[in-house]
Order: C-alpha cells, then structure tokens, then sequence
C-alpha cells in the first residue's frame, strides 16, 4: 500500500512537472532513521504480593525521534508544489511498523493566494496552520482535519493573519447521521497571527459542539505562540520564545474520566552564534491526574562547518498530583550527539541516549537508545 501511495504522489508530480516545467516550483524533506532500543525493568513485588521477575527487552525499527513524539516509528515524506499563486502540500508519514502498515496523510491540500496575496483560500486534508505551536516539544494544530481555511493578510497591515476554518470533528465520536448545520459551525476554528521587527504572536481557538457520543465532551481548545524578536537584533543568535497548548476549556466542573483535561506550556531560549548552539528549554504540564515540571538543556559545538558534537539533558519531576509515591524524580536521560551536515537541511546524525525511568520508590527501569537519523531537505 505504502509503494502505491508514494508512486501515486510522484506520478502526479512529475505529470505537473511535464505540463508546467518552465515555472513549477518543486520542495520537499525526506526523514527516516534506524532506531535500536533496550529497556531494563528490574524484579518487583506485584499489588498480590507475587513476584515479577526482572525482564530485558529488545527492539529495533525504522524511526527518527528527534523531537517525534511517543511514535513507534517514523519515516516523513513532505512534498511542496508551487506554480505563481497556486499551491499544494502533503506530507506523508508512517508512524507504526506492524503489518497492517498503519500510514497515513498528515496533510494533503491546495492553496492559492488571491485580491493581490490578501486572501488565501485553502482546502483538503489541513496542516501547516499559520497559527500552529510551532514546536519544538509541541507540534501541535487545532485544525488538522479536512475542511477549508480562509486566511486574510491585509496589504493595510503587514503582518497580519488572520482567519476561520470550517472542518470536521476534533478527535471525539460524533453521530455522522444526525449532524445539523449547526453542529458543524460549531466545530470551527479561529486564528490570528501578527509579526513585525519586535515580536511574533499567534492564537488558535476550537470550538466544540454537542454532538459527541458516550458523553464524552473534548472541550474547546486553545493553542498560542509568542517570539521575542527586538533582542536578536543586539545579540547574534538568540532567540527567546514560549508556546502553549489548552485542552478540554469549560469541562472543568465535568467527571475528569470523561474529559480530556491538559494544559501544556513551554519556554525557550537559544543562543547559536556562529560556532555553537545552547538551549534551554521548560515545560509546565498539567493533566487530570498529573502535573509535571519538564527541563532540558543542551549544548552543540560546531567542530567544523560541517560537524557538531554536543549533548542533551532531560530532567521531569512530578510537582502535582503524585502520580507516583516517593520519587525523586519522574526521569531523567542524557543524549550525546554527532551530527555531519551534507547541505542546509540534509544531515546525517548519531544518537545515544540513557535513560532512568523510576516504577516506584525503589525500583528504576533503564532505557538505552541508539539513533542514526537521516534527514534530506531539496
């Protein structure tokens, strides 16, 4: 199914191609790894008072995991085609390596700029929201599903974006017979976004209807992202920012079993001058039955131009609810890299990782890690 797919997507491409050759513009990023992973669980005394002996486990896949996510596995294909005002993007991902294959469009959709570049219309499967989190640690939007976005960016006052989407559901069950008119309004989604010399702003905002099944309310959703941009200016390579993720809004007096409550926020700041790049990064995430205080630091030598070596070092305690009893911390890991940069955006890195994991106040699980990723940008 995979090889169709791809096939599909460049036979479409290299068609266009043909036709408009003298004026097409053709962009894209291939990223993929091999991934090798062993986790140590040490023995312990089950809630019955049996014994659970210590286990080893061994796994290797296909996967790039620099700041993927809890996926099993990733191989990421994106594709962008521009002819003057007319556009399309799709990105292709497999995120699992089973045999189903589980792949999926992550985005796939048209565009094109109309009244002088002061309207975008765009339509299909969404992604690549100008209103987005931005990353790194959230990679996140409010209106990834199918539908159509308006974008308005108005000559009067560079900038500025702002807009609607009309799209299906969020990620809850809805009755797909018995939808109104109504019921799909209700779903929309909302964006701003302004910059200038000084700073950068974005807002998204998700409504949620009453049409959700077995009683389970999503809630509505806000996501932002704000960059300080006047400091870069007097000091070469910084970059100070923060972004943030609201889930479940006007659930808060619900049964927390049938919400999904979290509330994710994250600040950055990186200096990466020409010869290293350092930086700091804080999370603050609170959940229905957790709230977690997550750091990481890390620092990168540029060797040559081409070569870097440096590490990274992620800390998270528990500072809420407790999750687990008795611990000092929820983890900790330590990841040196060496990364051989062929092109911008084509690089070819070797990641190690250790990782503790504390099960209770005694026992620690131990996680190693190797990592070589391959990205290709053109």
């Amino acid at each position: 199914m995979i090889k169709k797919l791809i096939i599909a997507v460049f036979a479409v491409f290299l068609a266009t191609g043909g036709i408009f050759a003298q004026t097409l513009e053709i962009s894209g990023e291939m990223k993929t790894g091999i991934y090798w992973e062993k986790v140590d669980t040490p023995a312990m005394v089950g809630e019955n008072g049996e014994i659970i002996p210590a286990k080893t486990e061994e796994k290797a896949r296909i996967h790039n995991n620099d700041d993927a996510g809890p996926n099993d596995g990733r191989f990421r294909m994106n594709l962008h085609m521009k002819k003057d005002i007319i556009g399309m993007k799709v990105r292709f991902e497999q995120t699992a390596w089973s045999d189903a294959q589980p792949n999926k469009w992550s985005f796939a959709f048209a565009y094109g700029d109309f009244v002088n570049e002061q309207l975008r219309i765009v339509a299909g499967k969404l992604g690549e929201s100008p209103w987005s989190a931005g990353g790194p640690d959230i990679w996140q939007e409010l209106d990834n599903q199918i539908g159509v976005r308006t974008e308005i960016k108005p000559n009067a006052l560079p900038g500025l974006n702002i807009g609607f989407v009309l799209n299906t559901w969020n990620n809850a069950n809805y009755y797909p017979d018995k939808n109104t008119l109504t019921d799909i309004l209700m779903e929309s989604v909302l964006g701003i976004a302004y910059t200038n010399d000084y700073f950068h702003a974005r807002f998204c905002y998700r409504l949620d209807g009453e049409s959700d099944v077995y009683n389970v309310n999503e809630g509505m959703e806000l996501m932002y992202r704000l960059e300080e941009r006047a400091l870069r200016k007097v000091v070469d390579g910084l970059s100070i920012w923060v972004n943030g993720w609201w889930r479940g809004i006007g659930t808060e007096d619900e049964d927390p079993n049938l919400v999904t409550r979290i509330y994710t926020n994250w600040f950055y700041a990186q200096l990466a001058p020409q010869n290293f790049t350092a930086q700091l990064r804080v999370g603050y995430h609170v959940g229905v039955f957790y709230d977690e205080l997550h750091t990481r630091l890390s620092f990168y030598y540029n060797i040559f131009d081409w070569l870097s070596l440096g590490a990274a070092f992620n800390f998270r305690i528990d500072v809420g609810n407790e999750s687990v009893k008795d611990v000092p911390y929820r983890l900790w890991n330590v990841e040196p890299q060496l990364r051989a940069t062929f092109a911008p955006g084509t690089y070819v890195a070797f990641v190690y990782s250790f990782e503790n994991y504390p099960l209770d106040s005694v026992n620690v699980k131990q996680t190693q890690k190797i990592n070589l990723r391959t990205v290709f940008t053109f």
